[in-house]
């Protein structure tokens, strides 16, 4: 145990590095990674499933403790983020297809990394923690609807489909994960260390399935998907800023807040085979 304990060590510490060594490899080789894209539901699913083992009843304590700032939250994200996106992808004039990815990730809920991230920069994790929970929760009615609203401009978007697909990869494998964690959590104590890993394993083999089915896009348009995703996710952060201080929250709270709007679970979106999407 002594051995994965260090290894998961090793991994989390350099988790950054992988990340984009993983990328750069998939945007390299793609061939090596492709086949991944064929099991992007069952990985967002694995990752949603152990979000839902580690997630406790006190995980939400923040809803109850302070409302309005998960509910602050929630309304900037899922007001703010989709309508950013919509006007970035005209400004710089994306192509069809990235214009939809990037309001794609507008829409999205807030991922699991931003409460690495706030934890990292001192902020207040359970504020973090409880507003993924609840933007998660919401995201399969928000998404498809911001989504149709947002992307219908680009291309026509079933509604129906799109929330069902969220329902299975997102909410059930969360629920379970929950419902599981509950009734048997302290059998779970031993592998609490490895969950996080575990489903940072997953996201990095849809990062990589996703990179290298889009390699020649990205080849082609790199700097302008990177100039769009920099622009929107720092107009998130400052937008979660600016209604922290005129709010007058505390310092952990503002970035707590901050890094939840500005940080998306873009994956949520990825799920290749439902037929969302109608051209």
């Amino acid at each position: 145990m002594g051995f994965f304990a260090r290894l998961n060590g090793y991994f989390n510490r350099y988790l950054a590095v992988i990340v984009l060594l993983v990328g750069l490899g998939a945007l390299l080789a793609p061939q090596a990674f492709v086949w991944a894209s064929a099991y992007t539901s069952i990985f967002l699913g694995l990752v949603m499933f152990t979000m839902g083992l580690t997630m406790k009843p006190h995980d939400f304590s923040e809803v109850f403790k302070h409302p309005l700032q998960v509910l602050l939250v929630a309304v900037v994200q899922f007001g703010f983020m989709p309508a950013a996106a919509y006007v970035v992808a005209n400004l710089l004039n994306l192509p069809q297809e990235i214009a939809l990815g990037l309001i794609f990730v507008g829409c999205a809920p807030g991922g699991t990394s931003s409460n690495v991230i706030t934890f990292l920069a001192n902020g207040n994790v359970a504020l973090s923690v409880s507003a993924t929970s609840v933007s998660t929760l919401l995201s399969p009615f928000m998404t498809p609807l911001l989504l149709a609203a947002y992307g219908g401009a680009y291309i026509d978007i079933a509604f129906w489909p799109m929330f069902l697909s969220i329902v299975r990869i997102v909410l059930l494998p969360i629920v379970l994960g929950i419902v599981i964690n509950y009734f048997a959590g302290e059998h779970l104590k031993g592998a609490q260390d490895f969950l996080p890993s575990l489903s940072s394993l997953a996201v990095l083999l849809v990062l990589a399935g996703s990179v290298a089915i889009n390699a020649e896009t990205l080849k082609a348009s790199g700097w302008v998907i990177v100039a769009a995703v920099l622009i929107h996710n720092i107009s998130g952060y400052l937008a979660g800023y600016l209604v922290c201080k005129f709010r007058h929250y505390d310092i952990p709270s503002t970035r707590a807040i901050a890094i939840e709007i500005g940080m998306q679970n873009g994956g949520a979106g990825l799920d290749p085979g439902s037929p969302t999407l109608q051209p």
